[in-house]
C-alpha cells in the first residue's frame, strides 16, 4: 500500500495500527514524501524487497515486533542503510529503551512522532 505510485516508496512505517497508518499516509501526501505501509513484520520483508527506502518507522507496538532483529537486517542490507525511526507509548520506558539500544536512529513516544512526523519525513525521506 504505497502513497506515491508504483516506484519504491521513500518511507516505510511499519505498524498493526491501520487508524495511525492512514494519518502517516496523509502526512506523505502533504511532503511529497511516498510512504509505504507494513501492516505487520512480515509485511516489512515484501515491502524491503521492492527497493531500498530512505526511512523506516517502527511502530513498537506493532505484534511480533523485534526491534533488534529488525534493525540487525535494515544495517545488514546491501546498499543504502535507511534511518530507523521507533516510536512507541510513552509510558512503556522500558519499551523506548530496547529500541535506543538496538540501534534505532531516534525514538520517539508516539505523541512527540504524531507532533513531528511532517518534519521527520521531510528530513529523512525527502527529496
Amino acid at each position: 500500500m504505497s502513497a506515491g505510485g508504483t516506484s519504491s516508496p521513500a518511507a516505510i512505517l511499519v505498524t498493526g495500527d491501520l487508524m495511525f497508518a492512514s494519518r502517516v499516509t496523509a502526512a506523505g501526501q502533504r511532503t511529497g514524501v511516498p510512504v509505504a505501509i507494513a501492516l505487520g513484520i512480515d509485511a516489512l520483508g515484501e515491502q524491503l524487497a521492492e527497493g531500498a527506502p530512505k526511512l523506516v518507522v517502527l511502530d513498537l507496538t506493532t505484534p511480533r515486533l523485534d526491534v533488534s532483529t529488525v534493525v540487525e537486517r535494515l544495517r545488514a542490507a546491501q546498499g543504502a542503510v535507511p534511518t530507523v525511526i521507533a516510536f512507541g507509548p510513552h509510558v512503556q520506558e522500558q519499551m523506548l529503551a530496547q529500541a535506543t539500544a538496538a540501534g534505532c536512529d531516534r525514538v520517539l513516544a508516539r505523541g512527540q512522532f504524531n507532533a513531528q512526523m511532517d518534519d521527520l519525513l521531510r528530513r529523512y525521506a525527502g527529496g
